[in-house]
């Protein structure tokens, strides 16, 4: 029978790449891992430093590390220091994360203690502090809802986990370890495991965390979190590119053997393949940015909560664009809903390697501006002077970036002396990645030499994800999950959103009316307002009268009657998409790109001044739906948006 294309894929690959391409040999993973002793009795409080053996010695040991079974039995440092806890059996394993271990590990046996009082030893021990009775171990979830396919490998990542002594972040005082189970059964694990359903029921774990005293073993405090993985239909499409061909958009993506793209397996399936079937009645896929793997191999520009369909209207899959940087296998994950929804995964076998002139440039959610110093020439006798940079893979490039807003570069040249040639310094450059995505993006440039000899090169950038704010306290998975401190911490850098102190977001309060206007009249660039206003509930000291006069005369906001405005009154979420429609209209935005409301349980909800606002807001991405098990069906519009959501939207809406 034909081997299917996914299930030899890797091994193809490699060939061709062993036919074509000369490279220097890199240390592999270990074929075995031993682990000596092999199995110890203990008693409680007494420690064991394990040795591990490799074969071969020089093996790789990036992502090896040390797990315990059952931490609350007995713990391991990832220096192989075992702690027996309490009586039991725990099996220590060293092993590369996210895989079975192999070759085993050591089975340690723990007993009580004696009763016996030692003999007091020459130099007493240092006295072991208890652990505080304030001291909790804080999960950012205790229940998760997640979905994946039938046949797809799911990575579950445990909870983030902090141990907090009142107000007081002590997690660093303490290991973390984690045991998963499936029911009653082990599953290898640490910070993630993995789990691949055969058959379309829910499957339930459960991931214990266990943080022990670094300095005070006897100290151990446990939480834990439950997952209802969900199991849908699963597809897997998978195409190759080389790293030299440079961009190319998704359908021109083929198979190894250059027959189906990837939107033909997803339409057509592959022939005699259960895991990549024909989707029939294809409307759109969804993708899930933070499932990718093979950050270093390439970038795709998509962005989070975004229908990409397959018709002629809104966000069209076919506009995709994958970025080879590197040899190696990139995957996401999405959704593709038909007359059927499918969880899918898609991946990209990249060969051949690029060497990028000049280095990663390493930015978070807020970007970057280039500097005359970011570009450095060894040829002094035709010396760069000028540059053009192209479409980034991800993002986008802004002149004169500030408050949110700028100039799209369009194909202007940027100079290293701006005075001696031209316009435009590079200085007055930025770079923003899309909302939401972490991971390589590349920029074309061409470099022009005094003489006007052309030189194409690529910057490569890493745009890096963060779950906690860099400005804010209580910006924290813990605090307000994982979702917002990208775009909290871009509006306050952008001079958009101020704290209400300094340290303090308030992430979690509702969003007033005043506020999100303030936040408008400073993305505009605080014009100044020569009129006044009819609302009798307005000062002139207010700090937000200027902002919503002058949002109220161009017609981007209204009073609640015609003398009142109440700007300490929540927004909701319709209202939010209504004013920003008529605020992208003001600005001379497009606002065509119309979603549809169907998909959405609760859309007669939606009143009809917002109807338009609406779908635009779905169709652009800026507005997704409020459930959490991974598909979108409720809007909420009549719902208080808080400052952490309008943050995450405004984001949306201005990158």
């Amino acid at each position: 029978m034909k081997k299917l294309f996914h299930r030899s894929l890797s091994l193809v690959l490699a060939l061709v790449m062993a036919l074509t391409l000369t490279v220097p040999a890199l240390a592999a993973p270990p074929t075995e891992i031993s682990v000596e002793p092999q199995s110890a009795s203990l008693t409680v409080g007494q420690t064991l430093t394990l040795t591990a053996k490799l074969t071969p010695e020089e093996a790789d040991t990036a992502g090896l590390v040390w797990y315990s079974d059952a931490p609350q039995v007995a713990s391991v440092t990832q220096e192989g220091v075992v702690t027996a806890l309490a009586v039991g059996t725990a099996f220590i394993g060293y092993h590369i994360q996210g895989q079975p271990t192999p070759y085993g590990g050591c089975t340690v046996t723990v007993a009580a203690g004696s009763t016996e009082q030692p003999e007091a030893p020459e130099t007493p021990d240092a006295p072991v502090t208890p652990a505080p009775a304030t001291a909790q171990l804080v999960l950012s979830d205790t229940s998760l809802t997640v979905q994946t396919g039938q046949y797809q490998t799911k990575v579950l990542k445990a909870p983030a986990a902090a141990v907090k002594d009142g107000e007081t972040d002590v997690t660093a005082d303490y290991y973390l370890s984690y045991a998963w189970k499936q029911g009653e059964q082990a599953l290898t694990g640490a910070e993630t495991t993995l789990v691949t359903p055969v058959f379309l029921e829910p499957m339930d774990l459960t991931c214990t965390v266990t943080a022990t005293g670094k300095t005070a073993p006897a100290q151990v405090l446990t939480a834990s979190c439950t997952y209802r993985v969900e199991v849908l239909p699963g597809t897997m499409i998978e195409g190759v590119t080389e790293a030299g061909d440079g961009p190319k958009a998704l359908s021109a993506i083929f198979d190894l053997e250059g027959k189906l793209s990837l939107a033909d397996q997803l339409t057509k399936g592959i022939e005699e393949s259960l895991e990549t079937p024909a989707i029939q009645g294809l409307k759109h896929v969804v993708f899930f940015p933070d499932t990718v793997t093979g950050q270093t191999v390439g970038s795709l520009n998509v962005k989070a909560d975004t229908k990409y369909t397959f018709g002629t209207t809104g966000q069209k899959f076919a506009d995709l664009v994958f970025t080879p940087v590197m040899e190696g296998t990139y995957t996401i994950d999405f959704m593709a809903y038909g007359t059927e929804t499918y969880y899918g995964q898609l991946t990209i076998a990249v060969y051949g390697q690029t060497s990028p002139d000049a280095g990663v440039i390493r930015c978070t959610s807020s970007g970057f501006t280039f500097s005359g110093s970011d570009f450095t020439f060894e040829d002094t006798s035709d010396p760069v002077v000028a540059m053009v940079f192209g479409q980034p893979a991800v993002g986008s490039l802004l002149r004169d970036f500030a408050r949110g807003n700028g100039t799209p570069a369009a194909g202007e040249r940027y100079y290293i002396d701006s005075s001696a040639y031209g316009d435009y310094h590079v200085s007055t450059l930025s770079y923003l990645p899309s909302p939401g995505y972490a991971g390589l993006a590349t920029i074309p440039v061409t470099y022009y030499t005094r003489s006007g000899t052309a030189i194409p090169q690529t910057i490569l950038v890493e745009a890096i994800s963060k779950t906690t704010s860099d400005q804010f306290l209580d910006v924290t998975p813990s605090t307000v999950g994982t979702w917002a401190a990208n775009a909290i911490d871009f509006a306050y850098d952008s001079g958009l959103i101020n704290g209400v102190e300094p340290t303090t977001f308030a992430p979690n309060t509702a969003m007033t009316r005043a506020m999100l206007v303030t936040v408008l009249y400073r993305a505009a660039g605080s014009p100044e307002v020569t009129v006044s206003t009819n609302f009798t509930d307005l000062n002139v000291g207010d700090y937000y009268y200027s902002a919503v006069v002058w949002a109220n005369v161009n017609g981007i906001v209204n009073g609640v009657d015609d003398t009142h405005f109440a700007p300490d009154s929540p927004v909701t979420r319709q209202q939010i998409a209504a004013i920003l429609y008529r605020y992208a209209k003001f600005t001379g935005n497009l606002v065509e790109n119309q979603g549809s409301l169907d998909g959405f349980v609760d859309k007669a909800l939606v009143e009809p001044y917002a109807v338009a606002p609406m779908a635009w807001a779905v169709g652009d991405g800026i507005i997704s739906g409020t459930t959490n098990d991974g598909v979108t069906t409720t809007l909420s519009p009549l719902d208080h948006a808080t400052r952490a959501q309008v943050a995450v939207m405004l984001h949306r809406y201005l990158v």
